[in-house]
């Protein structure tokens, strides 16, 4: 295997066309020198210099082979000059996945906080449900995914952040609006708008009702909490959903009440991947997260 140490004393020499200043330069003995390109010359299997009295001189290959020389030297140092930035967060890419509502709700100020003190750091976020987002943090398309806490998944690593309690929203004409304290009985046979089957969410809200002996009475379904707000606000029917939406819906014109005896309540946090380490940078993303 060629070394860098031997290209770079090759250089040297070329450079100064004799070796007690290529040594002095490089800060090595003549003999060490001369062996490092002696070395080199036997692995590429012929001379570089022709050698006198005076004068080093390059022989027709070693001139060939001198400008790429410089290129590896100049490619190392750059490569290591990257990874140093990288290293000490001048530069970089941070990747994270988060659902809609947090990526809409408290997302931005964890990012623009980092941002102020890392400028050169890009940050790509791609928003997704829940389980997509764990699907994007396991298959490493992210680093770093927000998300509530994953069920029976031993394939990444979850660090709560904080509880969020769901809440019962609706539009401000609904009878339930009139309601002081509504209990989980009082949204018996209203019109629900539900998220799509097989999400965590539906499930969650499915398994509430069974347990109090309700029948869900589905209007609509949406595969978004956004797109669940708009149809509640159009009185299509009313919605649960977690309190980080609460100003996102309160903008769209719905109205967010608790609900005794709804008790969902889920840890939001943060996942990684159990077979990834984490880059300089996300590891610094994440020593900044207090909510």
């Amino acid at each position: 295997m060629v070394s860098i140490k031997n290209i770079s004393a090759f250089v040297a020499v070329a450079q100064s066309q004799s070796f007690a200043d290529a040594s002095h330069r490089m800060h090595l003995s003549q003999p060490a020198l001369s062996s490092a390109v002696k070395k080199l010359e036997e692995q590429l299997g012929g001379r570089l210099f022709s050698r006198s009295t005076r004068r080093v001189k390059l022989t027709p290959e070693g001139a060939a082979f001198l400008p790429v020389a410089r290129r590896l030297i100049a490619d190392l140092e750059n490569a290591i000059f990257d990874v140093k930035q990288l290293f000490n967060l001048e530069q970089g890419l941070l990747s994270i996945a988060a659902m809609p509502s947090f990526a809409e709700g408290k997302l931005p100020s964890l990012l623009s906080s980092f941002g102020y003190a890392q400028p050169g750091i890009g940050v790509r976020v791609i928003d997704e449900v829940m389980e997509n987002v764990i699907q994007s943090v396991i298959e490493q398309r992210v680093e770093i995914g927000f998300s509530f806490a994953p069920e029976d998944n031993d394939l990444v690593d979850f660090t709560p952040l904080f509880t969020d309690e769901f809440v019962l929203i609706m539009n401000e004409a609904h009878t339930l609006n009139q309601v002081e304290n509504l209990r989980i009985n009082d949204l018996s046979g209203h019109a629900f708008v539900a998220m799509n089957r097989g999400s965590s969410t539906r499930n969650w809200i499915e398994h509430t009702f069974e347990q109090q002996d309700l029948k869900v009475k589905v209007a609509a379904e949406a595969s978004q909490f956004s797109t669940i707000g708009n149809l509640v606000a159009s009185g299509l029917g009313v919605s649960i959903v977690p309190s980080m939406c609460i100003e996102q819906m309160r903008a769209k014109g719905c109205v967010a009440k608790q609900v005794d005896g709804l008790n969902i309540v889920k840890s939001v946090g943060y996942i990684t991947s159990k077979e990834a380490a984490l880059s300089a940078i996300a590891s610094a993303f994440i020593s900044t997260l207090s909510l």
